[in-house]
């Protein structure tokens, strides 16, 4: 091989490491903004359903039951067998669709569940969301009885949680 092949094989690998570092560079950075694009998601979904479980509770004086306990008493968005997740609130039209996490798996999903007076040692009946988990770090939102406090049960979460 004479010096000019040398050359054009030496330039040839240097634009294709530019070429790879680059692509690279590109995928760190769409999977950074994916991740706020889906906690953006994530916080409509629960000003929606926030809203929705409000005017059901006004409508219908209670929030909705429980549709589908799998065992822990949390209806739940990534449930596969039964995707069912506040379907009372799609039925009378407050939700247009029913609502699950961008990511809907074990560790990110939405939550509810209705509770009686007395559990927990809230004296009256009540309810709670909860987005599972968040990407990056956002406000947590509220909601405590005195026997528990459920932002602890999301961390880096978000909880809704509200008295009938």
């Amino acid at each position: 091989m004479d010096t000019g092949q040398i050359k054009i094989i030496f330039s040839r690998l240097i634009l294709v490491l530019i070429v790879v570092g680059s692509l690279l560079s590109a995928i760190f950075y769409l999977n950074s903004r994916w991740e706020k694009i889906r906690d953006i998601r994530r916080q409509a979904d629960a000003g929606s359903i926030v809203k929705a479980l409000d005017f059901y509770n006004v409508q219908f004086g209670s929030y909705p039951d429980n549709t589908d306990d799998d065992g822990d008493g949390w209806d739940k968005s990534n449930d596969p067998a039964d995707r069912k997740f506040l379907e009372p609130l799609n039925k009378v039209g407050l939700l247009p669709a029913l609502a699950f996490d961008p990511k809907n798996d074990e560790v990110y999903h939405y939550r509810y569940q209705k509770f009686s007076s007395g559990d927990f040692g809230c004296d009256r009946p009540y309810a709670v969301f909860q987005i599972t988990k968040f990407e990056e770090v956002v406000d947590l939102g509220r909601g405590e009885c005195p026997e528990i406090n459920w932002t602890k049960l999301a961390p880096n979460g978000y909880t809704w949680f509200s008295l009938e």
